[in-house]
């Protein structure tokens, strides 16, 4: 079977015309960008060797909430959220947010 010839249901839709409201693109790219961020966090607490419970008494939350964070489930991301983690992962945060593209969000370690 050639899976290359499957498409999901919004590129079927697309091609009959069909274009999604800005609300829902925009609630598709905060999603897309809470995946990207928790993918960092977890890849920076790993490399600090930090258990959840470790980075959750950094960030003043618990072990559960640190979970929904790196699984990308902590909506909405805020500015008060990306200082906290900055200040616990000792990074600093880089969050590039353009009106018609891709956000990104990038951690640079902090110099010592």
């Amino acid at each position: 079977m050639n899976h290359t010839r499957w498409k999901l249901s919004r590129e079927r839709r697309a091609a009959k015309g069909y274009v999604e409201p800005p609300e829902v693109i925009a609630e598709r790219e905060q999603i897309r960008l809470a995946h990207e961020l928790g993918q960092l966090v977890h890849d920076r607490r790993a490399a600090l060797r930090l258990t959840q419970s470790a980075l959750g008494e950094r960030l003043g939350v618990t072990a559960d909430e640190v979970e929904a964070i790196e699984l990308g489930g902590m909506l909405p991301i805020t500015a008060d959220l990306l200082v906290r983690l900055a200040v616990a992962l000792e990074v600093a945060v880089d969050l590039h947010v353009v009106a018609d593209g891709r956000n990104t969000v990038v951690f640079e370690e902090r110099a010592a």
